[in-house]
């Protein structure tokens, strides 16, 4: 269960981390453009394996295929009267945008606002905001022939396809057939105005180079005195030399070898540091590629994925906003505030930054944990709003452009940073009982159908699974009120041996807890696939019960969707029977133990 006890080791840990060597980190891992799958990303893996290897770590280098999409040129030419080109704008493609012809295409604009509509059938859609897969699809399936997305300031690279690592037979149609560029909010300004005046049309020319490429990948294992391990992860490739996003992330996590290496005696549990590719250019194939490769190994011996993008920015003074589930934000909460003397809120991590270990069934912890303050950029606080809707400025203006360099790095904030991490990994890697609170997480559950109940009315009956909710929250009660006291009782001295037996049991429940809940909490698609790139509301598979009402009675839509979540619902209801009948029988068996 969590815990907010800080140790003079964990103190010791944070005051050992070095602001020069992070930034000597940082700018050994962005030295080079690492496009996923390039040359000069592997430049980038071979500094990282070679620094791991040379703090003792177990280094094993993997090289899979991914479909990977790296942008290549584009422009945009408004026409006048005759068909000449009459001006040019600058603009940029995207990862998995369609290539257009060498003659490129033409058409007429039209101003769709913040979204397409079907005014925009056979013309290009001008929207308004960064290039996301969503917009992509609705002018797709409006019948655009092109978009042109209207950024803030400056140009911001992004990748349009919802499909989560490799495609699938089901996912592969999925996979977008738009030409999609997007230019600076100055000039779409001017384009808007002109497309409102009607007639405005423009020639769009772009290439975008998407196919198969083997990529790399880089583990490295600090084995502890269990089987288990922490899951410590973030990708090196990057937009254009990338020092925030995500060099600096890959400098914490080199600190965080060369730092807990020396400590390794002290370690119950393991960490497995995973560097990822296909993450910018791939939407997550490095992280999917693993998490399908290795699901079962993952899945017996990961107590937790903690992952980390785009740490230390210069004017990064919000920690306020850090995703994390339900059962990790307490410890995160604590060491935020130790750390930062600030309040993280509970804001549910979102399908995003390398999430691919849900349907595993693994607690997952951060994203990243600074970010700017409200107001400060546009472009971060709409990425912001995406992931949440936490009202910061995001990662900053040179977010996915060529200005995310060395000099927006903040040697203090970095090092602020890596500290919150180490205050992380080291209570993950040494209280004797795992750091998750379950009745978070029963709450989240039962506020979810409820809501789910009411907006389905009286069109299904959700009683099951709120009965489930209810008993697994007084389970997960019962077996806090024996752990708590049990871990604090082992933070201090070995313990019994029926005491150390009764921790690795409450251990256990709470990693089959997990692999019970979180694919319910998390997935529509369940533990052994991949839900694509988009929003995901809690309990997904029961959120189309608000339909229901919808429906005309006696119609075979409503009949069959309702057929669906009574499945689903099923579906839920023995994920929370099956959590909480775990905690009732470790809670019995404990119990008997230590009166015994």
């Amino acid at each position: 269960m969590a815990t907010t006890m800080s140790t003079d080791q964990e103190q010791t840990l944070c005051d050992a981390v070095s602001p020069s060597k992070l930034m000597q980190f940082t700018k050994g891992v962005s030295k080079w453009v690492r496009l996923s799958g390039s040359e000069d990303e592997a430049k980038s893996f071979d500094y990282v394996e070679e620094t791991l290897r040379g703090f003792g770590l177990d280094v094993q280098r993997h090289a899979h295929d991914a479909l990977v999409s790296w942008p290549g040129p584009a422009s945009l030419e408004t026409l006048g009267a005759d068909g000449a080109a009459a001006g040019r704008v600058e603009c940029i493609t995207h990862s998995f945008a369609a290539s257009t012809p060498p003659e490129g295409i033409e058409g007429e604009i039209v101003d769709a606002g913040a979204g397409a509509t079907p005014s925009v059938r056979g013309k290009i859609a001008l929207i308004e905001g960064l290039a996301m897969p969503v917009k992509a699809r609705a002018a797709e399936d409006a019948g655009a022939i092109a978009a042109v997305f209207v950024n803030p300031a400056h140009l911001h690279e992004m990748i349009i396809s919802s499909v989560w690592g490799a495609p699938t037979p089901e996912t592969v149609g999925a996979l977008p057939k738009l030409v999609a560029v997007s230019v600076k909010e100055s000039d779409g300004a001017v384009l808007r105005a002109r497309a409102r005046e009607g007639g405005l049309r423009v020639r769009i020319r772009a290439e975008v180079d998407t196919r198969w490429r083997k990529t790399p990948l880089v583990t490295a294992d600090l084995r502890g005195q269990e089987d288990r391990f922490i899951l410590f992860s973030g990708h090196i490739d990057s937009w254009h030399y990338g020092a925030m996003d995500n060099g600096s992330a890959n400098a914490v996590m080199i600190e965080m070898a060369r730092l807990m290496s020396r400590r390794r005696r002290r370690l119950r549990r393991g960490i497995r540091f995973a560097f990822w590719s296909g993450h910018s250019h791939g939407r997550y194939s490095g992280s999917t590629w693993y998490a399908d490769t290795h699901w079962n190994d993952l899945y017996r011996r990961a107590v937790l994925h903690l992952n980390i993008d785009s740490p230390g920015a210069k004017g990064a003074t919000d920690l306020s906003g850090g995703l994390t589930m339900a059962e990790t934000w307490s410890l995160a909460a604590d060491c935020v505030r130790l750390v930062a003397n600030q309040n993280l809120e509970r804001r549910r991590v979102t399908r995003m930054g390398d999430q691919s270990f849900w349907g595993i069934g693994l607690p997952s912890l951060f994203v990243g944990v600074s970010e700017q303050p409200a107001g400060d950029s546009a472009a971060g606080a709409a990425l912001a709003a995406l992931s949440g809707g936490h009202a910061s400025g995001g990662l900053g203006w040179w977010w996915h452009t060529t200005e995310d360099t060395m000099d927006k790095i903040d040697r203090d904030n970095l090092a602020r940073d890596a500290q919150i991490y180490a205050r992380v990994l080291w209570r993950w890697c040494t209280v004797p009982v795992l750091p998750l609170d379950y009745r978070l997480t029963a709450g989240e559950f039962k506020e979810t159908l409820q809501q789910l109940q009411r907006a389905a009315g009286g069109a299904l009956d959700l009683e099951p699974a709120l009965e489930a909710a209810d008993r697994f929250a007084a389970a997960a009660e019962a077996l806090h009120t024996q752990a708590a006291p049990l871990a604090e009782a082992l933070a201090h001295a070995r313990g019994t041996r029926r005491q150390r037996d009764a921790a690795e049991a409450i251990n256990t429940a709470l990693m089959r807890a997990g692999r019970a809940l979180i694919p319910a909490s998390y997935t529509a698609t369940g533990p052994f696939d991949h839900d694509r790139a988009l929003p995901v509301a809690p309990i997904p598979s029961l959120q189309p019960a608000a339909r229901l009402g919808q429906l005309p009675e006696e119609s075979t839509e409503r009949h069959a969707l309702q057929t669906r979540l009574v499945r689903d619902r099923n579906k839920v209801t023995h994920a929370l029977d099956s959590a909480a009948e775990t905690f009732e029988e470790t809670a019995a068996r404990i119990g008997g133990r230590m009166s015994g």
